[in-house]
């Protein structure tokens, strides 16, 4: 499977290609594709092999046996489907067109016809009797077909092969000339509104055209032709730009000379870091984590520097620049993004050029950027993390106030539950889902957005944004130690389940974001109760296993006891020993991950190889520093990989970095960089970007003493002894009798001082030493003290006397529901009134199964329910995207702008009888559901409404 010498480039073991394998990755969830690209290139030109499952999102995996074609454009290591755009599937077949359309039969093949390398893909395909070579420049595919035997010489161009859910709403095709054919498709997928113009040109012309409906093109060749070769030009903005691109890019239509370029191309790129020493297979995982860390971003603008933007007008980047999306910025901004700032500024600058050109269209830094549109996928705002750690590093060819007004901005109308956010500190449980993983991310960013307007002297906006970096507390549980729902009213969303994956994290269970604070590592310790209770959890992290363990989320793999290396919120974790006096157990653990979590077979990555993130912890580990906290300007050390790692660092200068037989040496004794010791556990980006030698003295021993002083330690945004917020295990939300509530901190020695009118606690507040009795509406608020320590952040506890809502009628004879349905786009359940009003009437109980299309619509459904008895009733709602039910006017479930098949729930008091109700419901695309429960006082299940409750108005 790895390399063999095939074509005109036969590689040598010294060249740095010829480690690269690009069937890692291919099994297993890696998603990542074999086919041809070049560095950051438009174009990714490889086989598809299957389509409509999760394993299908780079188009291809290692298990199939059949090939359905060969399209242009491919994600690498994502988990959504989309693109696959333009298949091509050259035949000797005679296919019969039905329904207007071919359908071409899959080729069989076999691993042992398949061979791939940088900017290289070849197959043979037995029984089509066909060889198919495929190579490409940055905006161009090129493919040779070797044809041997009988039959008619055809290439399908299709137009609307797809890998996903998209629809392909708009494609035309024409022919335009002896030997070209140029066409376009819009669709509407992952991404909305992509639009895709290629122009191809052939080495032979064509002896006939079959055009189908400006979906497939047919394309006859001459009898007895052998060797076919085509250019296929991309673009976004038009077929004349993909052609100009083609022909700027590959004008002889050569294509062993196109493969000669791409291989020279990958040359430079790997050639930013070489290795020495390591095992053969260590080499191939660090030179393929090297490939696939230069596949994404991929190259938007033309040759001429044209782009289409985010609101589908059509620009021209400045000379010099380039414009570039698929950011997967949830995953790539903890490792990947630092990584350029290391080894490719120019890089850097493109890409924030790029995120505010998508800020300037739209209003809002893009999230998770696709083509030319905003998927809007997974949390945070980490646009604003990429151009501060960039910015402060002194990377700066951008406007760095304009980027900072981006930032604030971007920060405060997140889609995702900002808005309670920024109201209260944290994002309620019951309003939103993923609300625990968005409350840690958003802090996080806020930090950075904190550092870089400090760095311009906006120190009234640095003080907010520290504030804001401190909301990570808010949600922590000093009960459980773990991060946590918390509901509007203060409470803890329950049951908690410490093994499961649920509604309140992104695709994490609470051990994966339970040491998610990487700018206050420090704070985060203090939550714990200090550095004992800290390292005893942390170890546990690293040890536990347990059969109560339930993984609802295929992204969490590659788990080392609650571990889960195959998901990036954990992949800082290892480091942490770094700041707490403890550098050799991250020395141990991160030279584990490198050997268990990686290897040189298609299976080889633990997780979906996210763009690149993957790939940069496994160079980052394998160098022996680490970026845990971006926007800090540190990176935490590790005992390296290699015997000799040489960095060819941007501005020309280089590092290198040795060790002492890292092949039985894994632990470090110490280090010096250019001969002056290092004491610490990091090192700063300005001392690596002076390059030198940095030398690793390993030992195969831990040393208990090297890196243990408190000034070894990296940046933590709060220093010293921090008291813990107070907690509480009741819930003080709609009860009926009188609430004894009880207090507790995990600081030993701290005093916790409490209010009830809401105002905030001091010294001299009342001290809490038994149970507060709470017996009417109000606010309770406390705050821990201890001499010597900084006080800790104040809890919020909204008590609500239960007030039982009245009935709305006294009798109704007509069961059922009242619903209108409405058409159009719609994010929120608020846009439903502006969609368009197609269709009213009565039906049984609130359903959708009768929607006459499967996206972009919305219900609203009316009536009276009937409350068998007084009591505290629980509702919930599941629904996909969004739904929001009212009780008697009141908002009960807040379910709004889900985006996915997630279940919500609330409490509200009644009085038995007919209450009125409002159950709002909208589908924007991508799956559909809705039900609606109910749990009864004192019942511990939800049980489906029954119809019979149900009645019209």
């Amino acid at each position: 499977m790895l390399l063999a010498c095939a074509g005109t480039a036969c590689t040598q073991p010294s060249d740095p290609i010829g480690y690269v394998d690009p069937f890692i990755g291919t099994g297993f969830h890696g998603h990542t594709y074999p086919g041809a690209a070049t560095p950051f290139g438009m174009v990714q030109l490889s086989p598809d092999t299957r389509a409509g499952d999760w394993d299908a999102c780079a188009g291809y995996h290692y298990d199939d046996t059949t090939i359905d074609g060969f399209s242009h454009t491919h994600l690498s290591g994502t988990g959504c489907a989309d693109l696959a755009d333009i298949l091509f599937h050259p035949t000797l077949r005679a296919e019969v067109a039905r329904d207007s359309l071919y359908r071409p039969q899959p080729y069989r093949f076999s691993h042992d016809g398949e061979r791939a390398s940088c900017g290289y893909y070849r197959v043979e395909l037995p029984d089509e009797r066909l060889t198919v070579e495929l190579t490409a420049s940055p905006r161009t595919g090129v493919h040779r077909y070797t044809f041997r035997g009988d039959g008619p010489r055809r290439v399908i161009v299709d137009l609307t092969h797809t890998i996903a859910e998209a629809r392909i709403d708009r494609s035309e095709l024409r022919r335009t000339g002896p030997a070209e054919l140029s066409g376009m498709r819009r669709s509407q997928g992952w991404v909305a509104d992509r639009y895709v113009y290629f122009w191809a040109r052939f080495s032979e012309p064509f002896t006939d055209v079959e055009l189908l409906g400006g979906r497939q093109a047919v394309l006859t060749f001459a009898p007895g032709t052998e060797h076919l070769t085509a250019a296929v030009g991309l673009s976004s903005v038009s077929a004349e730009n993909a052609r100009e691109n083609s022909l700027a890019e590959v004008p002889e239509l050569d294509f062993d000379a196109v493969r000669t370029r791409a291989e020279a191309s990958w040359r430079e790129a790997l050639g930013r870091i070489s290795v020495e020493g390591g095992t053969r297979d260590e080499r191939t995982v660090f030179r393929t984590a090297q490939y696939h860390a230069c596949l994404t971003p991929n190259l938007m603008s033309d040759a001429n520097g044209q782009y289409r933007r985010h609101d589908g007008t059509i620009a021209r980047v400045p000379e010099g620049r380039a414009y570039y999306s698929t950011f997967s910025l949830w995953d790539t901004f903890r490792a990947w993004h630092p990584l350029q700032t290391l080894i490719d500024t120019t890089l850097v600058n493109d890409m924030i050029f790029s995120m505010l050109d998508m800020y300037d269209a739209t209003g809002e830094l893009p999230i998770w950027p696709l083509a030319s549109g905003e998927t809007g996928t997974m949390i945070g705002y980490h646009a604003v993390s990429v151009i501060a750690d960039a910015y402060l590093k002194g990377i700066r060819g951008f406007d760095a106030e304009h980027a900072l007004e981006a930032m604030i901005r971007s920060s405060n109308r997140n889609k995702k539950g900002s808005d309670y956010y920024v109201a209260t500190g944290f994002i309620p449980s019951n309003i939103r889902r993923e609300s625990v993983s968005c409350t840690l991310e958003y802090a996080y960013d806020d930090w950075t957005i904190a550092r870089m307007a400090e760095s311009l002297g906006r120190d009234e906006t640095a003080e907010a944004y520290y504030r804001r970096a401190l909301n990570y507390v808010n949600v922590f549980d000093g009960s459980t130690r773990f991060f946590r729902g918390r509901r509007s009213d203060g409470g803890w969303t329950t049951p908690f389940e410490e093994f499961a994956t649920g509604r309140d994290y992104t695709e994490a269970t609470p051990w994966h974001y339970r040491f998610f604070a990487p700018h206050d590592v420090n704070g985060l310790e203090q939550l714990f109760g200090g550095r004992e209770a800290f390292v005893r959890e942390l170890d546990r992290l690293f040890t536990l296993t347990s059969d109560e363990m339930r993984l609802d989320v295929a992204d969490v793999t590659g788990l080392m006891g609650q571990y889960a290396h195959g998901n990036e919120p954990s992949h800082h974790m290892a480091y942490l020993y770094n700041y707490v006096g403890m550098p050799w157990r991250t020395q141990e653990l991160t030279r584990r991950l490198l050997d268990e979590m990686y290897a040189p077979t298609p299976e080889g990555i633990v997780g979906n190889e996210d763009c690149g993130q993957m790939s940069a912890w496994y160079i980052f580990s394998s160098l022996g520093f680490y970026p845990v906290c971006p926007g800090s300007n540190e990176f935490a050390l590790t005992a390296p990989l290699f015997e000799r790692a040489v960095v060819r660092l941007s501005g020309g200068r280089t590092l290198t970095v040795t060790a002492d037989d890292p092949q039985r040496n894994r632990y470090i004794g110490s280090v010096t960089l250019d001969g002056e010791p290092v004491e610490t556990n990091v090192l700063t980006y300005e001392q690596l970007m002076r390059g030198g030698e940095l030398h690793f003295a390993l030992r195969p021993e831990p040393d208990f003493d090297r890196g243990t002083s408190p000034d070894a330690r990296p940046y933590s945004l709060t220093r010293g002894e921090v008291v813990s917020i107070p907690y509480t295990t009741q819930s003080a939300h709609l009860f009926t009798e009188p609430v004894e509530i009880t207090l507790a901190t995990t600081t030993p020695g701290a005093e916790i001082r409490y209010t009830l009118d809401g105002s905030e606690p001091g010294p001299q507040s009342p001290r809490y030493t038994e149970p507060v009795r709470v017996d009417r509406s109000l606010t309770l608020r406390a705050k821990g003290f201890k001499a010597g320590a900084a006080p800790s952040h104040t809890l919020t506890l909204r008590a609500e006397k239960a007030r039982f809502l009245p009935p709305a009628a006294t009798e109704a004879a007509t069961q059922g529901v009242r619903y209108t349905y409405y058409e159009g786009r719609f994010a929120r359940t608020a846009d439903i009134p502006g969609g368009r009003r197609t269709a009213t009437g009565v039906m049984p109980e609130p359903s959708i199964a009768g929607a006459p299309q499967e996206d972009h619509f919305a219900y609203l459904f009316e009536g009276l329910i009937r409350i068998p008895r007084r009591g505290i009733w629980e509702f919930a709602t599941k629904s996909d995207d969004g739904s929001v039910l009212l009780i008697d006017g009141r908002k009960v479930v807040d379910n709004d702008g889900s985006h996915a098949s997630v279940t919500a729930t609330g409490r509200v008091a009644l009085e038995a009888g007919l209450h009125a109700f409002e159950l709002r419901y909208f589908e924007d695309y991508e799956g559909q559901e809705l039900s609606w429960s109910w749990k009864a006082p004192g019942e511990k299940e939800f049980t489906p409404i029954p119809a019979g409750n149900l009645y019209v108005e």
